[in-house]
């Protein structure tokens, strides 16, 4: 009888094992209060003018301060990402850029981006659709405005894929290369990447310029 019991005991332990580990990998990436103003803080600090409307990206493509992301490379692809807004600042491409070839020697499967680059305009009309979004405005607004995050959304990822890339984003926020978010409402991970990314570091301080030009 004992013996029954404690294989009862056992299998019941083995059985909520992987959720508890879903749980507390879930919980690494959780959005909290703060997130937003952490968020803003750090564009504040490296001085990332956040963007008002398409002529400002325009702009700021012209002049460097945001480079242009194709529609599909081997390693990923945009989704629902209109043209007007398919650019990033130069290091956070560079991070789409090698997670997707990681990922890609991996698992032999693209990325799928759902957001780049969002205007004051634009993230008004999401705020108003949706109520998960971030504010256009105020302290705790989008960083979408700054140009310097992306969303990669997990439809259709394995577990193994999102564990996976889980993983990596918690390494490089760890060594405060990013700050990344896991999001289930609209299941994906926002990512905000920092100037001071690996091998982008000597062109970060550019930004620095942007103090005298617009926010």
């Amino acid at each position: 009888m004992r013996k029954s019991i404690i294989t009862l005991v056992v299998a019941a332990l083995l059985a909520v094992a992987p959720v508890a580990m879903h749980a507390g990998a879930r919980s690494a990436l959780a959005a909290n209060p703060s997130s937003q103003s952490i968020q803003n803080a750090r564009a504040n600090a490296y001085h990332l003018a956040r963007m008002r409307d398409r002529a400002m990206i325009r702009q700021y493509f012209a002049d460097g301060y945001l480079v242009a992301v194709p529609p599909e490379t081997r390693f990923y692809y945009l989704h629902g990402v209109p043209a007007d807004y398919s650019y990033l600042r130069p290091w956070a491409k560079r991070f789409l850029d090698q997670i997707g070839r990681e990922f890609y020697a991996n698992f032999h499967q693209q990325l799928r981006v759902t957001s780049l680059v969002r205007t004051v305009a634009l993230q008004e009309r999401l705020a108003r659709r949706n109520f998960n979004a971030a504010e256009a405005t105020g302290d705790d607004r989008s960083s979408h405005l700054t140009g310097a995050t992306l969303d990669i959304s997990k439809h259709s990822m394995t577990w193994r894929e999102k564990k996976w890339l889980r993983h990596e984003l918690i390494g490089l926020e760890k060594n405060g290369y990013l700050y990344a978010v896991e999001e289930f409402h609209q299941p994906c991970f926002h990512v905000m990447v920092f100037p001071n990314y690996p091998d982008f570091a000597p062109k970060a301080a550019g930004s620095r310029l942007e103090a005298n030009r617009a926010d």
